[in-house]
C-alpha cells in the first residue's frame, strides 16, 4: 500500500510557497459593533454589539444563556429566594450581591449555565432537567440590569422541544412580559439573540459554518471581572498560540505544539498600551484550526497581528493558509497531499500543489461551483513527487468553489475562495 509520511519538512516546502495576505477589520469607536469573519473568505457580518441583552444556546444539546456584558448587562441570582419568590422580589443589599458572568474560555457555559451544582447531573443552573418529561424546568430567580441601565426581575420557566420559554417584569411586577424563542427557528446559529428593551428575538450572527473567529470585547477576568477587546473563536475550531519566535512570517511548524479549545485562545493579550497607542507582539503567531463541515476537512490558517488603532477599534493582520489535504488509503495511511495558493484568489489564477508517495494508476482534479456544477475536470501527473497544476480562473466567476483531488479513487478536497 503506498503511504506518505507528513513531516514538519514536507508541509515546510508546501507551505513556505503560499500567499501570505494582509487584511484588517474594524469594529468601530468606543468598539461599537461585533465583526464575524471567516478567514477564507473575510468578514461575513458586523452588527452592533449593544442591540441585545441575552443569548439563548442553538446547539441542540445545549442550553446555557449568555449576557451582553460587554454592553453594560449585568445579572445576579436572587439570593432572597428561588422562583417561588417572584412576587416579592426586593434589591436591598443588591451592591453586596455575587455578579454572574459568561465563561470567557467556552461558549457553552454563560451567565445562565456556569454556575451548576457539579455534583448533580440534572442541575444545568437556571434550571433542572426532569427526566421523565424531557424538560428543563425553572428554578432560579434573577435580577438583570439591561444594556440601557433598567432593572428587570427574570425567570427562565423552561426548555421543551427546543423553545425556551422565559418572563420578565419590572421590580415592581409591573408589565411582566412572556416570550419565547424556538431553536428551529435559529438552527444554522450558535445563538439566538433577545433584546428585553425592545421585546423583541434578533437573527443577528451568521450561520456557524461561514465564520471562524470574532472580533469583539468581551468580559475577561484580569483577575476580576474586565472588558477587553480582542478576538474569540468559534465553537469547534482550536488554536495553536506560539510565542517568542524570531521571524513569525516564515513560522510554519505549528504541528509540534498542542491546540487550544479554549476561545479565547487568541484573545486580546497580543497588543499592550503603552500610554498613548499599542504596541504589538511581533514574536507571536496563532494557527487558527477550523473544521469545514460541508467537506469533512480541516483548513488550518496562520495568523498574526501587525496593529491596532483603537479610534476605530481597527485590527492589522496578516494571514497564510498553511492546511495540506490529505488523501487516505483504505488502511487510513496518507496517499497523496493537496493544497491551495493563493487561496483566496483576487482574480489571479490559483496553483494546486500537490505530492503523490509512491506511483498511482490515476490522478484527477475537478473543480465544482457550491451548486455541484462541474468546472473543471483533468487528468494529473501520477508518479510519485511534488507537482504544481494551475487552475484558469478566467472563467470563474467571484465565489466559493470545491476542488477535488482524486488518487486511485480516493478523494481530498478544500474550498476556494475567488474574489
Amino acid at each position: 500500500m503506498k503511504k506518505l509520511i507528513l513531516s514538519a519538512i514536507l508541509v515546510g516546502s508546501m507551505a513556505t510557497t503560499f500567499a501570505q495576505t494582509a487584511d484588517s477589520v474594524e469594529i468601530g469607536a468606543g468598539y461599537a459593533n461585533q465583526v464575524w469573519y471567516s478567514m477564507l473568505t473575510g468578514k461575513q457580518a458586523t452588527v452592533a454589539k449593544d442591540n441585545w441583552d441575552l443569548a439563548f444556546d442553538m446547539v441542540e444539546i445545549y442550553a446555557t444563556i449568555r449576557i451582553n456584558s460587554e454592553s453594560g448587562v449585568m445579572l445576579w441570582n436572587y439570593p432572597k429566594g428561588d422562583k417561588g419568590a417572584w412576587s416579592t422580589v426586593d434589591t436591598n443589599g443588591l451592591s453586596t450581591w455575587t455578579a454572574r458572568y459568561n465563561s470567557d474560555t467556552s461558549w457553552t457555559y454563560g451567565a445562565m449555565g456556569a454556575y451548576s451544582d457539579p455534583s448533580d447531573p440534572f442541575d444545568l443552573d437556571w434550571g433542572k432537567y426532569d427526566v421523565s418529561t424531557h424538560t428543563i424546568k425553572g428554578d432560579s430567580l434573577y435580577v438583570i440590569k439591561l444594556v440601557n441601565g433598567d432593572y428587570k426581575k427574570l425567570f427562565i420557566e423552561k426548555l421543551l422541544s427546543g423553545v425556551y420559554t422565559f418572563k420578565f417584569a419590572n421590580l415592581d411586577g409591573s408589565n411582566e412580559t412572556t416570550a419565547s424563542i424556538d431553536k428551529s427557528n435559529f438552527a444554522s446559529r450558535n445563538f439566538a439573540y433577545f433584546s428585553i428593551v425592545d421585546n423583541k428575538s434578533l437573527n443577528r450572527e451568521p450561520d456557524f459554518t461561514k465564520w471562524d473567529i470574532l472580533f469583539t470585547q468581551y468580559t475577561s477576568f484580569v483577575p476580576t471581572a474586565y472588558n477587553v477587546t480582542g478576538v474569540l473563536h468559534n465553537r469547534g475550531a482550536r488554536t495553536v498560540q506560539v510565542d517568542n519566535i524570531p521571524n513569525v512570517s516564515t513560522y510554519m511548524n505549528w504541528q509540534s505544539h498542542n491546540d487550544n479549545s479554549e476561545i479565547n485562545t487568541i484573545g486580546y493579550d497580543w497588543k499592550s498600551f503603552n500610554g498613548t497607542g499599542y504596541d504589538i507582539k511581533d514574536s507571536l503567531v496563532y494557527f487558527v484550526k477550523t473544521w469545514d463541515k460541508e467537506i469533512g476537512e480541516y483548513s488550518v490558517w496562520k495568523l498574526w497581528f501587525t496593529d491596532f488603532q483603537s479610534a476605530t477599534g481597527k485590527y492589522v493582520f496578516n494571514k497564510q493558509t498553511v492546511y495540506t489535504a490529505s488523501v487516505a488509503g483504505v488502511d487510513g495511511k496518507t496517499e497523496a497531499l493537496m493544497t491551495l495558493y493563493p487561496n483566496p484568489s483576487n482574480g489571479s489564477n490559483v496553483t494546486l500543489v500537490y505530492d503523490i508517495n509512491t506511483g498511482a494508476k490515476e490522478a484527477t482534479v475537478q473543480v465544482y461551483d457550491m451548486t455541484g456544477r462541474l468546472m473543471l475536470n483533468d487528468r494529473l501527473q501520477t508518479a510519485a513527487g511534488m507537482y504544481t497544476y494551475t487552475i484558469h480562473t478566467a472563467q470563474l466567476q467571484s465565489g466559493l468553489y470545491i476542488v477535488r483531488l482524486t488518487v486511485d479513487g480516493k478523494d481530498a478536497v478544500q474550498r476556494l475562495s475567488i474574489n
